[in-house]
């Protein structure tokens, strides 16, 4: 089940690629043009994908330049894990909330549609 937030403006998301200094996996603003985030519910997964526009506060919320500095948060699983970029390749990693580092991050895919589906 996807729950969609509604459509961000386009200053929002310009406002958001003015900000971000490294490339987003493919499919990710085509994704956001449609959703500023959503709630994405399987048999067996749980995904919150933040808003476009409160994505960089809680980056900085939760100290990930600090703790993290190779990654961009985008959501979670409303647990303890958080779902990221990895800034240097624009790959999709999980990350643990408690005990966040570049050396705990898991490899999930390349593209943003495969992270969707």
């Amino acid at each position: 089940m996807l729950l969609k937030n509604n459509a961000p403006s386009n200053d929002d998301i310009n406002e958001f690629l003015s900000l971000i200094k490294f490339r987003l996996p493919e499919g990710f603003i085509e994704f956001y043009r449609e959703t500023n985030g959503s709630d994405i519910s399987t048999e067996e997964n749980y995904y919150i994908l933040w808003p476009i526009n409160e994505m960089i506060m809680l980056n900085k919320d939760y100290e990930v330049e600090e703790f993290a500095p190779r990654f961009f948060l985008f959501g979670s699983n409303g647990g303890g894990t958080a779902f990221a970029i990895d800034k240097e390749t624009s790959h999709i990693f999980e990350l643990p909330f408690i005990g966040m580092s570049n050396e705990d991050a898991e490899f999930r895919c390349t593209r943003f549609s495969d992270f969707i589906k």
